[in-house]
């Protein structure tokens, strides 16, 4: 049986640091669908035949691996695979990737690695679901957040394209944009991705000459209820694990006080 976090119950950050949850940015992700067709669908993506012919369903999506991105191209939206980790032209190594797996919204228009990007290539990235983890004596205890239905949804993201030292050819790599949690992912974390929830919002991140206000009132918590929280698999916790057993749920544990799952 399924087991939900947070019925009902929502501590704040703090309550949820002294619980001993982890306190780490988010950075595993999930694009489980099967159907690329269905995925593009979702999306509003354009006809392609690369992203049909390559999609592949993915349960532990990790950081400095390929995914997809969508970008706004001659007024249509495009897939394309780039890997997460955010590497501007002036950090030529792979390795400042690992710093920008996730970029925060107070600090966009401030911070070098993200400015230039935030003004002029932003990006969705597509998931069904995204992993956080608790700890519970020394062992660490994935929960996976989705939607209710397990639609697909887009995080708001930022991407760069540069060569890389000791690569011909440039790379494209993009970073996720967190914010403040909703109330159910307070519960576990102090920052969540942010979610853009429907249709319109994704036109209006994706718009090339969108103003700044605009944009950063975009970069919300996703609305309480817009996310379920399940214990799963600590196969997750290995990135070289990336099936659908990830998403098993987890074995019932002992009572745990106050703890919300």
């Amino acid at each position: 049986m399924q087991r939900y976090v947070n019925g009902g119950r929502h501590p704040s950050p703090a309550t949820a640091q002294r619980r001993g949850y982890t306190r780490f940015v988010c950075g595993r992700f999930t694009l489980t669908e099967e159907n690329a067709d269905w995925v593009a669908a979702q999306l509003g993506l354009e006809r392609d035949q690369l992203f049909e012919e390559t999609y592949t369903p993915r349960w532990n999506i990790a950081p400095m691996q390929p995914s997809w991105i969508v970008t706004a191209e001659q007024e249509a939206r495009r897939a394309r695979l780039a890997t997460w980790g955010l590497v501007n032209w002036f950090e030529s190594s792979r390795r400042a990737g690992a710093k920008h797996i996730n970029a925060r919204a107070e600090t966009l228009e401030t911070r070098r690695p993200y400015r230039e990007a935030f003004g002029s290539t932003r990006c969705v990235v597509p998931a069904d679901g995204f992993f956080e983890w608790t700890v519970d004596n020394g062992q660490r205890l994935p929960i996976w957040f989705h939607r209710p239905d397990r639609r697909v949804f887009g995080f708001a993201g930022l991407y760069a394209s540069a060569r890389l030292s000791g690569e011909a050819e440039a790379t494209t790599t993009f970073t996720i944009i967190t914010t403040l949690p909703n109330a159910t992912v307070a519960a576990v974390h102090d920052r969540m991705p942010v979610i853009l929830t429907d249709e319109t919002a994704i036109d209006e991140w994706l718009y090339p000459k969108q103003s700044p206000e605009r944009l950063h009132r975009l970069l919300s918590p996703a609305p309480d209820g817009f996310l379920q929280a399940i214990a799963v698999s600590t196969r997750v916790n290995s990135v070289a694990n990336d099936d659908p057993a990830c998403l098993d749920p987890a074995p019932p544990r002992p009572q745990q006080g106050a703890l919300p799952f």
